[in-house]
């Protein structure tokens, strides 16, 4: 009898015990599941930015990086008044430029006092036509330019302790001098020395960001892109080597292209490619709230690339 009444008290517990575990892991995968959902990729949270919209703002920066095809050609003849309205519209509080071409460092602040950015630096060069530039609501600092020896060169400057550097590498697939085939060796010989002359130089500061057209695509995007066999990835991957991650698929799991645009040729049924990226350090990309890439009725038809936006804690 003793015996009978200690098994049940055993069997009890156990039962007892049993219930507990599996209130536990039920928790626990509750747990799981809020946290996943907090993090998750799923795009319609992650993408929804509309124009003016900026959350907590005084803990935010918004940067957009887009190359403007030529100087904004296709908006010159109205004075730029469709590019500035659509960019004051987003009020990006960094803009990182590419093909700022026929721009003075002059005219570039000219222009950027237009969009509310007193700060402005660009590398116009002897010798090149496509140069890069920043333009800032805040104040640029340890700015410098990169032109010796490479394409378009790179400018990288810091605003509130991130380091900026903004690129914009060769464009030819095949070639540097015309036939050599040397195409995508000259994209790393760039790569080298910008990396040399920003990150490597600085392996004290934590907080980068790596924006720009670079001319080629990364291995993450194969399974979306038009055409992914035979492609050179090596260009991406001395960049992801260097520290650098993707922001854009840091926070989404599928293909985004760059281009072309509705302007460029796209037709439906097509993928795209990409070549226009924003990269950061981890340390930088803990504090990305938003990547994405911005399709709208302007940046359909103002350019042959879509602009890349951020937003990050600072």
């Amino acid at each position: 009898m003793k015996l009978m009444v200690c098994n049940n008290k055993i069997y009890k517990e156990m039962n007892h015990m049993k219930r507990y575990i599996k209130q536990a892991v039920q928790v626990f995968i509750l747990g799981l599941l809020v946290f996943n959902l907090s993090g998750c990729s799923d795009d319609d949270i992650l993408l929804s930015v509309s124009p003016g919209e900026n959350a907590n703002k005084g803990e935010t920066l918004r940067l957009i990086s887009y190359n403007i095809l030529e100087g904004m050609k296709l908006d010159k003849t109205n004075n730029y008044d469709n590019f500035v309205e659509w960019l004051k519209s987003y009020d990006p509080d960094i803009v990182a430029l590419q093909e700022a071409n026929g721009f003075t460092q002059e005219s570039l602040e000219k222009l950027a006092t237009r969009y509310n950015h007193p700060y402005v630096i660009t590398n116009v060069k002897v010798g090149d036509n496509y140069p890069v530039a920043l333009t800032s609501k805040y104040p640029l600092e340890k700015r410098r330019r990169v032109t010796k020896h490479v394409s378009h060169g790179c400018i990288f400057a810091s605003i509130k302790d991130i380091n900026l550097v903004v690129t914009h590498l060769w464009p030819q697939g095949y070639w540097h001098q015309d036939g050599d085939g040397l195409g995508t060796e000259y994209r790393l010989h760039e790569m080298g020395i910008f990396l040399d002359s920003t990150i490597n130089k600085f392996p004290m500061e934590p907080k980068w960001l790596l924006m720009g057209d670079f001319n080629s695509m990364s291995r993450i995007d194969m399974g979306g892109m038009d055409n992914p066999q035979g492609r050179d990835y090596s260009v991406h991957d001395m960049i992801m080597e260097a520290g650098f991650s993707d922001a854009v698929r840091h926070l989404h799991n599928y293909f985004h292209r760059t281009t072309p645009t509705v302007y460029g040729g796209w037709t439906a049924g097509r993928k795209g490619t990409r070549i226009d990226f924003i990269f950061g350090t981890d340390a930088m990309l803990r504090d990305v709230t938003k990547a994405t890439v911005i399709y709208d009725d302007f940046t359909d038809n103002f350019s042959d690339h879509y602009p890349v936006m951020v937003e990050f804690r600072y």
